[in-house]
């Protein structure tokens, strides 16, 4: 099997889509690369799927029907709820996804989340639901030491600041905690924040403890759009606290999820100050429930098997299990 996906942009769906590729070299049976746009080098390469983005369009070959591949694209909801304005797929983007002819589309959700999208399926093009997950080519309780109490790694903009300003600032200010911050953006200038490369980024997380999770607006009001973070940090080992994102136990019920910013504060306070067998304990758990069910070998397969790539999605899952770590 051949797999295309599209250029590397910048941003969350670079590094989502570098962790599917990733997954997918990990199985002899498939090829794939980024695909420059040039319809000569699609031509050659002869994919069998195609996996593109809205917001990062290149045009598909008009004649890829011809050879057998299939395309997905990644499209922002559109459905009867406006989640935000800008987070709503803008009306070029819906025709110019449909201009693709695209076999399916795929967003940021799981498949309680599909009225978000609706609006897809109910003009005749099949909706998966390709959540955000861990990659576990990458994290790994094995990386780090876990002897502070908490890491955060991550940008600081206004939108973002709504949530992190009441949980986040108070917990990396708690003069009782050992606390580190690795990120980018706007920072009170009170807060020693410093910048982290992408291939250091594996053993931070696995360096501390506590690993604070901490989504945008939109998620916590509907539970969408869930950022890698706190599947990253499971799969490091590390414990995972979340803020209040709507019906976020339903996804993973090992990782506490705070009602008030004194509640987040709480629980990483308890945490941290937790034996270290409850602290390896809880750590334990996560980590298995994450790589259980939600690594983006899992999300692969789940996008395979839909487009009828039976084999490949089982090929995947089981080159999953040579990544498992004994802990």
């Amino acid at each position: 099997m051949r797999v295309l996906i599209c250029k590397r942009p910048g941003g969350a769906y670079g590094f989502i889509t570098d962790a599917w590729i990733s997954a997918l070299l990990m199985v002899p049976e498939i090829q794939v690369r980024r695909w420059d746009g040039n319809p000569e080098s699609w031509h050659n390469f002869k994919p069998d799927l195609y996996c593109g983005a809205s917001g990062h369009r290149q045009p598909i070959p008009p004649k890829r029907k011809r050879g057998g591949c299939k395309v997905v694209i990644h499209v922002n909801p559109y459905g009867p709820i406006t989640v935000k304005p800008n987070i709503n797929e803008r009306p070029e983007a819906i025709m110019w996804v449909k201009d693709q002819d695209p076999d399916a589309v795929y967003g940021y959700g799981f498949e309680k989340d599909r009225q978000y999208w609706s609006y897809w399926d109910h003009d005749g093009i099949t909706w998966i639901p390709m959540a955000c997950a861990g990659d576990a080519t990458l994290f790994n309780p094995l990386n780090g030491t876990h002897n502070k109490d908490v890491v955060y790694i991550g940008g600081r903009w206004d939108y973002k600041a709504k949530s992190i300003d009441p949980y986040l600032l108070p917990v990396i200010r708690d003069r009782g905690l050992q606390c580190a911050v690795f990120g980018w953006g706007k920072w009170p200038a009170d807060l020693t924040v410093r910048e982290a490369s992408d291939d250091e980024v594996p053993a931070i997380l696995a360096s501390a403890r506590v690993g604070p999770c901490i989504a945008e607006p939109h998620t916590i009001r509907y539970g969408i759009d869930i950022p890698e973070r706190v599947f990253k940090v499971a799969l490091s080992g590390t414990i995972a606290v979340h803020d209040p994102v709507a019906h976020f136990s339903d996804v993973l019920e090992s990782v506490p999820v705070a009602t008030s910013p004194a509640d987040y504060h709480d629980k990483i306070r308890s945490i941290t100050s937790s034996s270290s067998d409850m602290i390896i304990s809880r750590g334990r758990r996560q980590y298995k429930e994450v790589f259980g069910g939600h690594t983006y070998h899992h999300r692969l397969a789940n996008m395979l098997r839909t487009l009828g790539f039976n084999n490949e999605s089982k090929l995947i899952l089981r080159s999953l299990e040579l990544l498992k770590v004994s802990i």
